[in-house]
């Protein structure tokens, strides 16, 4: 996979957002209230103060789209006249919902959807059964990198834009770095040697707060992205057409090998299986723990934790050989999509918008995430420029259980994950799970 970030300039530091904040807060008041009075797609394309507008487009997306989009809604409004009615909920309830709306007929114009094969409202899962419009004719596809193209596709067509895209990195408190001697590893032994130094000076190396298991999968994903797929990029493909399987590939071993050595070392957080990831945050935040595996988006609540807030905190990417040069990052792309039992026309305008690069930078900077296109922007956030190179090199991958065939296969892992953990089951019993669920969707 490659991803074109060639032209990517470095962030820069970026100020309080007091804006942000404020946007935030008046975009959750508008969600809520929106929410409150019940989501209903409305046929209706005049606008009630649009002064003679092309029309409205109706969008349901998630809280932390919404926040991102405020500014800019306000500004397609402004420069077309046109409406554009946003409701959001929490991802969980927004999930839960769009099957209802989408069977219904009442789902917007413009919907948020997860990426690949993910869950029910996954872009493959309903592209494949025909409910969101086809987007390959829209000029930002030339800007998509491959890593979001192979979750944005089903069967050649284009059916997702994505707004930002999340990083899973490593993040680390700095100060614990330097009083344990540490340098940043950059391959599997300097990681190992690194956090012998940091036990040795009385430190958890690694947060590990793997209650409910959504901490433990940034770790599969992490290492399966160096280990499994920059040596099999095609190995889905071959999973799916039956000619491997978790339990036969060697590289499936070597990722749950790499975790047992460091559970088995003492490396990671003692009872971790019942720490939350608030705790696991805190932990590094105060210095108690050194680092912890986690995705880019939750790097502002890891800053809130300290007195210093980011300056306290750096990232890399996680290694897993002894050669630097393998390492891939796991990024994931946040969609939207549009209806297409809606009014295409008018989403697909309100994309094109999006997709202006102006409009990208803002959005990314707003959120302080990764531009969702693979676009020259100008970034404002340092907090990811260690692993911008490894992006501008291509060394990027999309999470493994996007293009799983179903949710299952992830559940299953995140729950057997807990038993494998704890010692109660073998690696082989768990991949064999993973296998007959991976079986179960192919079917």
């Amino acid at each position: 996979m490659t991803i074109d970030h060639t032209r990517t300039r470095p962030l820069r530091p970026r100020p309080v957002r007091a804006r942000r904040a404020a946007l935030t807060t008046l975009a959750a008041t508008l969600a809520a209230s929106l929410t409150a009075c019940g989501f209903v797609n409305s046929d209706d394309s005049s606008t009630e103060d649009g002064g003679g507008g092309s029309g409205t487009v109706t969008a349901y997306v998630n809280t932390e789209q919404n926040a991102g989009l405020a500014p800019l809604v306000e500004a397609y409004e402004e420069e077309t006249d046109s409406t554009v009615d946003v409701s959001s909920a929490n991802t969980d309830e927004l999930n839960q919902q769009l099957r209802v709306q989408l069977t219904s007929g009442t789902a917007a114009d413009l919907i948020r959807v997860s990426p690949g094969n993910s869950s029910p409202v996954a872009a493959g899962v309903l592209g494949a059964e025909g409910e969101l419009a086809d987007l390959s004719d829209a000029a930002w596809t030339a800007d998509l990198s491959d890593d979001t193209r192979a979750l944005a596709e089903v069967d050649g067509q284009v059916l997702a834009f994505p707004v930002s895209r999340n990083a899973i990195v490593m993040a680390f408190n700095k100060q614990v770095f330097a009083d344990a001697g540490v340098e940043v590893p950059t391959t599997w032994t300097e990681l190992i040697a690194a956090s012998e130094a940091l036990a040795a000076a009385g430190v958890t190396p690694i947060a590990a707060p793997f209650q409910g298991g959504i901490y433990f999968q940034f770790w599969v994903y992490a290492l399966a992205g160096t280990l499994v797929y920059a040596e099999q990029p095609g190995i889905d493909a071959q999973m799916e057409a039956g000619e491997t399987t978790f339990a036969t590939s060697p590289e499936w071993g070597e990722v749950f090998a790499k975790m047992a050595d460091l559970r088995d070392a003492g490396f990671l957080s003692d009872g971790m299986l019942g720490l939350p990831p608030d705790q696991g945050l805190q932990a590094v935040a105060t210095g108690e723990a050194a680092m912890v595996l986690m995705v880019s988006a939750g790097l502002p609540q890891l800053y809130g934790y300290a007195e210093e807030g980011a300056e306290a905190f750096d990232v890399f990417a996680l290694p897993a050989t002894d050669d630097a040069g393998a390492t891939r990052v796991p990024v994931a792309p946040d969609f939207l999509a549009v209806n297409a039992a809606g009014d295409q026309e008018a989403a697909m305008e309100f994309l094109d918008f999006l997709a202006q690069p102006e409009n990208v930078e803002e959005y990314a900077n707003e959120m302080g995430v990764l531009p969702g296109l693979a676009l020259d922007v100008d970034l404002e956030n340092t907090a990811l420029d260690p692993i911008q190179p490894l992006l501008s090199e291509g060394r990027s991958v999309a999470y493994a259980n996007y293009l799983w065939p179903n949710g299952d296969v992830q559940q299953t892992m995140l729950q057997s994950g807990q038993e494998w953990l704890d010692g109660a089951i073998e690696t082989a019993d768990l991949l064999g799970q993973m296998d007959a669920e991976y079986a179960r969707g192919r079917s």
